[in-house]
């Protein structure tokens, strides 16, 4: 009964996060359509398994070459899902020559399959990928290219890990420090949860070239280690569906809030224009009333506080001041902005008398849209949460004024 359980859990998984796309009313964005196609085929390529656990000879037979396609295609897939979020905003299906060796392999192996004669499926199916004694594998040229169809199966496979994990990693780390950038609030924008995944995709891919070279068939034999392959596939999954079901917000939105800001910033100009005339600044007068916002103005305030916002401030043009903030400052938007915020915060929380303010309400004094990005950033950049700060704040506050009373 384990054995079965553990066989179509990742399966199930598939299929509770497809349903879930399916009926999201917000399926608008392209890269939830494209999971919703990518969890489809994963699905398909678990039910295969599950037949071949569960000793479907003749349907596994039947889904062999289409569990080749899907397996093949994964990494490729992930990789375009990963495009989607970072950098096309529509399908480009010039991109679709990744798929070629995925299908060309299953083709290959489809056509075997169609050749062969049952009792050479039979050899194949038993005396190969079940390892079952008294089978003969060599006596059938259709048989032995079947065998170097799973040889070239592996080689591809190593490829496409390699170039997904490097080119993926890459397009999530660009577009990251982009968003950084350009927004002071990356809380639900930026990827790293997509980032984590690409890795334990990879761990996972892993766990599966382990299982092959054990043998499938070893677990025939305990089924109570199926459930390592099982879980790590099904926490892999559960994490692509709940991740890419949150995530909201991708290179549209990005492309979106950059083509509205630079409208936003050339009528700023032109009304700047028709009251006096633009005043150039070099690097230094810049910094100086850049500082002047942040510290006398606090803009940082604002919550959704934009790097167009503080450029329009200043009269000038977005790159100039990233590229400010980046080569004199050796920092970003965000991060900067947000040393700023968490200085605020840190300074309301060691107010420990009794008109004290509440997390929440320092969250939003110091420029934090919700309590949660708060705790994130403070606990990064600090070490500790905001309570866990408060409390040894004012503990150490108490102790020094005992020791001045005595």
């Amino acid at each position: 009964m384990s054995h079965m359980i553990f066989s179509i859990m990742p399966m199930f998984i598939c299929l509770f996060w497809v349903v879930l796309l399916l009926i999201d009313r917000q399926q608008t964005n392209l890269s939830k359509r494209f999971l919703f196609f990518f969890l489809s085929l994963a699905f398909v390529n678990y039910f295969t398994h599950a037949l071949y656990f569960n000793h479907q000879y003749e349907l596994y037979s039947l889904f062999d070459s289409i569990w080749c396609f899907t397996s093949l295609a994964a990494f490729p897939l992930y990789f375009y899902y990963i495009r989607l979020l970072t950098k096309d905003v529509k399908i480009n299906y010039r991109w679709a020559w990744i798929l070629v060796p995925s299908f060309l392999l299953s083709a290959f192996s489809a056509c075997l399959y169609f050749l062969m004669s049952p009792e050479e499926k039979d050899i194949f199916i038993q005396g190969v990928m079940y390892h079952k004694k008294g089978y003969l594998t060599t006596n059938s040229v259709l048989v032995e290219f079947q065998i170097l169809r799973l040889q070239i199966f592996k080689i591809i496979f190593i490829i496409q890990v390699v170039f997904a994990l490097y080119f993926g990693l890459k397009l999530i780390r660009e577009y990251n420090i982009e968003i950084r950038r350009f927004y002071s609030n990356i809380g639900g924008k930026d990827l790293n949860p997509i980032e984590w995944l690409l890795l334990f995709f990879v761990f996972a891919c892993v766990i599966s070239v382990v299982s092959s070279i054990i043998g499938k068939d070893y677990f025939m034999v305990h089924p109570l280690f199926l459930i390592i392959p099982s879980f790590t596939h099904s926490l892999f999954l559960f994490g692509v569906g709940y991740f890419g079901y949150k995530q909201n917000f991708t290179i549209e939105e990005f492309k979106k809030d950059i083509a509205i800001a630079k409208a936003e910033s050339k009528l700023y100009s032109e009304k700047q224009i028709t009251n006096v005339k633009n005043e150039i600044l070099n690097n230094e007068e810049l910094q100086k009333k850049l500082f002047q916002l942040l510290e006398e103005d606090k803009i940082y305030r604002q919550p959704e506080l934009r790097i167009t916002d503080v450029a329009n401030l200043l009269n000038t043009n977005r790159t100039y001041i990233s590229k400010i903030i980046n080569d004199e400052l050796h920092t970003n938007f965000s991060d900067l902005i947000n040393e700023y915020r968490i200085e605020s915060a840190k300074n309301q929380l060691l107010d420990c008398t009794k008109n004290a303010l509440s997390l929440t309400e320092i969250a939003e004094n110091s420029g934090f849209s919700t309590n949660s990005s708060f705790y994130r950033v403070f606990k990064n950049k600090v070490g500790v949460s905001p309570g866990d700060f408060r409390k040894k704040g004012c503990d150490s506050t108490l102790m020094q004024f005992k020791g001045m009373i005595k």
